[in-house]
């Protein structure tokens, strides 16, 4: 059984794409930060038979 939520201005479909960061910043000093992150997101280009895709980020900043 499938059980749905009903909520007011949102129509539920299931090949939405979800697209979800998270990242954190790490200060190394006064000069360097990095900043590592991840990607999710499900259903790309909003079809459900494409893979989910799980991507990973690395930035590093500099400051002067």
């Amino acid at each position: 059984a499938r059980s749905t939520i009903d909520v007011e201005g949102f129509d539920e479909d299931e090949e939405q794409a979800l697209h979800v960061e998270a990242f954190y910043q790490y200060q190394l000093n006064d000069n360097i930060a990095i900043t590592p992150g991840a990607i999710y997101i499900s259903n790309p280009d909003n079809n459900s038979d494409n893979d989910d895709l799980f991507i990973g980020a690395l930035r590093t900043t500099f400051t002067f």
